[in-house]
């Protein structure tokens, strides 16, 4: 190659060498400059995608709230003990009775032991609680029970 470049004229040689600089810089325009720009663009048009919908959730979430009658915050807790509450849902949808333990650790904090129990009267029991009495579970065991659509629960509430 040293040989082939001696044997060049001035001339040649500075065509060549001007020839490789522009070939270079067209390599890293095609190969990075022109993919990291077409790189960032679609980023910035996932962001404003992403603004546009948090702002749209937003929206959605105060119009929903308006609706429900509710403020910002998290719904009021319920007065009195979360036990009670507790008994009165589990009576409401039909959970209690055998199979039914309650425990209450303190007033604001209860564990359920539930055997052989609907799958979706628990979860709309679960949801009721959250949702009107602002009631939060904290831990939770489901196991098949013996029957189809039917668990074993081990649930701890908290207000």
């Amino acid at each position: 190659m040293n040989i082939w470049w001696q044997s060049l004229a001035a001339s040649e040689r500075r065509l060549v060498t001007w020839g490789a600089i522009l070939i270079g810089l067209t390599m890293l325009w095609l190969f990075i400059w022109k993919p990291l720009t077409a790189h960032h663009q679609l980023l910035q048009q996932d962001l404003a995608d992403a603004q546009a919908t948090y702002t749209d959730m937003q929206q959605q979430r105060a119009s929903l709230l308006a609706l429900r009658g509710g403020s910002p915050g998290s719904p009021a807790a319920t007065k009195g003990s979360l036990h009670t509450t507790v008994i009165a849902a589990l009576k409401q949808f039909q959970l209690d009775g055998a199979g039914t333990t309650s425990e209450e650790k303190d007033k604001k904090t209860v564990t359920l032991k539930l055997e052989a129990k609907p799958f979706d009267t628990l979860a709309q029991f679960l949801a009721t609680l959250e949702t009107q009495h602002a009631t939060n579970t904290t831990a939770m065991t489901l196991k098949p029970a013996g029957k189809p659509g039917t668990v074993d629960a081990q649930i701890t509430l908290e207000q």
